[in-house]
């Protein structure tokens, strides 16, 4: 049976997951690949993950990552370290000299992409990077593989199982945004400095991954317009299940005649949609085909097992390459059919139908005050709620709105938050139907 060397770069939660699934199931994935994996070697500046990494005996440890990139033994490279830099030097570097990529570094590639695939492809190898969308889904192979005749009119889901896990926390224990992360925080499912989720940033970097497989769109994370949770409120998420909605942080991306529409926000959706039932650290990716109809791919969007168990997926896609084809492989995986051939819509041009919670002082004339500018600015009402009274004080008026031009809701917003009787900034989330 063919061997296939594997060099480890990073021993974090995901690291170490791929380093014990290779040695503890290497057997197990033998018989069912017909290649053997061989971890040569590990590295990670972390002296305490080094030592402690479950590997085979004769794997060689270090804190070097160009004793690895270096090594001609070595087939492929498992970049699992994160961020731009030097992730990205350590795979350029790989690349040149002659080894595959494994990562599931998402920052990077939506960044980096280009860059990285022309190099590949020039030199005959893959990259391969199931685990930087949704863990332990499936979802790059299956745009790329499954759906490929497919054109793909929509793409949008849950991407971060941070963000889900805190709303569902608001949700069910009626938890302020503050109280739901530190809960998060405490469990391990957010980072000790969130912002990289909770901001949207995460859920956009996948964006771009699934846009760029989708719909052979060269996009970069400053084409979608990202808005985080941390405005969200518990009367938000009250409301919403009022009115038959749950509030969720959605990626989205849809081809419309106009143009592609990439964005990253808390969004109301049906309660009766597949994905308000998505709740705590779950993903869920939501795909519409010309061919396929409406798929959805449900799993454990992050984690060291799933995670781990979509790194071995690639790691042994590649190793049959090697195993069957040699080293330099004669088909590698490219993204060079992504190109800027479609336009990117601009947010403040997208029509949609708006959810708004004002803080007013409880008298007369407020509402109409409201409607007026709101339909100066071309905006319908589709309902109205003012459930509570406090005469001379401080009251909610929650509006739905029919769809609107996202430009002309700011401005109206902008105008009604200027009136002497509305005491607090304006909560403003959109809705998908």
């Amino acid at each position: 049976m063919r061997e296939v060397k594997i060099g480890i770069i990073g021993l974090g939660t995901v690291g170490s997951g791929v380093a014990e699934a290779i040695t503890e199931n290497g057997k197990l994935i033998s018989e069912r690949s017909g290649v053997e994996l061989v971890i040569k070697s590990v590295c990670d500046t972390d002296r305490k993950a080094l030592s402690g990494a479950v590997c085979p005996s004769g794997a060689a440890k270090t804190s070097r990552a160009e004793d690895l990139t270096s090594d001609e033994d070595i087939d492929i490279i498992v970049e699992l370290i994160g961020g731009i830099e030097p992730a990205k030097e350590i795979i350029m570097e790989s690349l040149n000299n002659g080894k595959h990529i494994v990562t599931a570094n998402k920052a990077l590639l939506s960044e980096c992409w280009k860059e990285i695939f022309t190099l590949a492809k020039d030199k005959g190898l893959f990259v391969n990077f199931e685990a930087s969308v949704g863990g332990g889904i499936p979802v790059v192979r299956t745009l790329r593989e499954s759906f490929v005749s497919n054109n793909i009119g929509t793409i949008y889901g849950i991407l971060n199982g941070t963000t889900n896990f805190i709303l569902t926390m608001m949700e069910e224990r009626g938890l302020t945004f503050s109280e739901a992360l530190k809960i998060a925080q405490q469990e391990g499912i957010a980072e000790s400095d969130p912002e990289l989720d909770i901001s949207g940033a995460d859920s956009a970097h996948k964006l771009v991954i699934l846009s760029i497989l989708g719909f052979g769109q060269e996009v970069y994370p400053a084409d979608i317009y990202t808005e985080g949770i941390s405005n969200i409120a518990p009367e938000d998420i009250v409301n919403a299940k009022k009115w038959g909605y749950s509030i969720k942080l959605l990626a989205i991306a849809k081809d419309t005649e106009t143009g592609l529409e990439l964005r990253v926000h808390p969004t109301l959706i049906s309660s009766s949609h597949l994905l308000s039932d998505v709740r705590g650290v779950d993903n869920a990716i939501f795909i519409r085909g010309d061919m396929i109809g409406d798929s959805l791919l449900f799993g454990k969007g992050a984690g060291k097992e799933p995670t781990a168990s979509s790194v071995v997926s690639d790691i042994v896609e590649i190793a049959r390459q090697v195993a069957l084809a040699g080293k330099e492989n004669p088909i590698p995986c490219t993204l060079d059919y992504a190109s800027g051939s479609k336009n990117i819509s601009k947010i403040d041009e997208m029509l949609l139908p708006f959810y708004l919670r004002f803080s007013v002082t409880d008298k007369p004339g407020v509402l109409a005050g409201i409607s007026s500018i709101l339909s100066e600015h071309g905006i319908s009402i589709a309902s109205v709620s003012q459930e509570e009274r406090n005469e001379g004080g401080e009251v909610p008026v929650v509006i739905l709105t029919y769809k609107a031009k996202e430009g002309s809701m700011r401005e109206a917003i902008a105008k009604i938050d200027a009136l002497d009787y509305v005491t607090d900034k304006t909560v403003v989330i959109r809705i998908e139907e």
